[in-house]
């Protein structure tokens, strides 16, 4: 029998680690950051641009030190590296706008998971009254949605990267991004195959904001945007012998996801592919411990699920797709692809 004791300290992280989300929140909502940015200030200083008491500033400053997310020496704080690059709203790699989409509205969600387990259905409703919409909150507000994009993109190019190099598209002509948000995986996949154009299919209020980041990248003239909405095939065009879904499903209960992704088979080529990017349960869905994390999440927030590789499977074989291959990867997605023969 082992004589190791067993103390609590694991289990105390777990219990505050809601402490480190509501730090990283504030600091950004206060503007921490993006005053750093401007170079090194000292408590004082920065509670008198930002109109916050100074002792109380300060306690947040050294919490996020520890945090590793400031320095501090001779008395005045400054941004890390990592800080500067990812919180910092003037920067192109901002993901600050995912924070505060966390802070403002899934924080408060969050609280009420106790009753998401009894009732199996979003807290939408109960947090933020009948009418309101996630999506619609988003979308409605023009800068929300820009930091919100911003946010995603910068998120998704890694994983765009990652996903390309575990498969093959050298042989297809186009591929569309369903959902695409900013159309980080569109524009990947037209820079690594000089034979393809992409389409970033989305709501009409993304799109624009998509097709600045097409721009950006300087292949406007082989990515396009095509506004409409996935639950009215009608809406879909028929051009793409690539389609891919990232982080779309799980949104979803697993029937409005099989809607979905019959209207993407519809309009897929005959000979294309279709892609899902979702960060995949296994078979007994008890890990990995980010994709459990994320069932709960949709769970309080869209009223959605994650599944595994065999639902998947499932899913895809059920409206037609053949030859479905698993590859499960580093990065917050895998992918399931499934072939229209």
């Amino acid at each position: 029998m082992s004589t190791e004791r067993i103390g609590p300290d694991r289990i105390q992280e777990m219990m505050t680690g809601f402490w480190i989300s509501k730090v990283l929140f504030t600091g950004v909502e206060l503007g921490i950051f993006d005053e750093l940015a401007n170079g090194p200030a000292s408590a004082e200083v920065l509670a008198y641009r930002l109109r916050v008491h100074p002792e109380a500033l300060e306690r947040l400053l050294n919490a996020l030190v520890a945090m590793e997310l400031l320095q501090h020496n001779a008395e005045r704080y400054r941004n890390t590296a990592e800080a500067q690059s990812y919180l910092v709203r003037s920067q192109p790699s901002y993901i600050g706008g995912q924070v505060e989409h966390l802070s403002q509205l899934h924080w408060r969600l969050w609280q009420y998971l106790p009753d998401a387990v009894r009732e199996n259905g979003p807290r939408v409703q109960q947090v933020f009254g009948p009418v309101f919409n996630i999506l619609q909150a988003v979308s409605s507000d023009p800068q929300r949605l820009r930091t919100f994009i911003q946010g995603m993109h910068n998120l998704s190019v890694p994983a765009a990267r990652e996903i390309l190099e575990t498969i093959n598209l050298s042989g297809y002509k186009c591929i569309m991004d369903v959902g695409g948000g900013s159309g980080a995986l569109a524009i990947a996949a037209v820079q690594k195959h000089p034979q393809m154009r992409g389409i970033v299919f989305d709501l009409p209020a993304v799109c624009p904001i998509a097709e600045e980041y097409i721009l950006t990248h300087g292949v406007q003239d082989r990515v396009t945007t095509h506004a409409g909405d996935f639950f009215d095939p009608t809406t879909l065009p028929g051009e793409a012998d690539v389609i891919a879904l990232e982080w779309v499903l799980r949104d979803w209960q697993l029937e409005r996801g099989r809607v979905i992704l019959r209207n993407c088979f519809n309009a897929l080529r005959t000979g294309g592919v279709i892609i899902i990017c979702e960060k995949l349960l296994d078979h007994d869905k008890t890990s990995p411990l980010l994709a459990t994390l994320m069932d709960l999440h949709v769970m309080v927030s869209t009223g959605g699920q994650e599944h595994t590789q065999d639902e998947y499977c499932e899913l895809m074989e059920s409206v037609g797709l053949r030859e479905v291959q698993v590859s499960v990867l580093k990065g917050n997605r895998d992918v399931v692809i499934g072939h229209k023969r």
